[in-house]
């Protein structure tokens, strides 16, 4: 019975690896599309703040 249960949970596991790479794989280029927004924000307030000085 307890076998029965491992080898079910370990094909379980086999399964979900895919899916978690995945989402740990989007989930960084998710992080480093908004790290770029703010960078570009960064760069278009600074560019206004000159302009406003002016």
């Amino acid at each position: 019975m307890i076998r029965i249960i491992i080898i079910a949970l370990i094909i379980y596991g086999i399964i979900q690896i895919p899916f978690i790479i995945k989402a740990y794989w989007g989930r960084r280029k998710y992080q480093q599309k908004i790290k770029d927004g703010e960078r570009q924000n960064q760069k278009i307030m600074e560019e206004q703040k000159k302009r406003d000085h002016r």
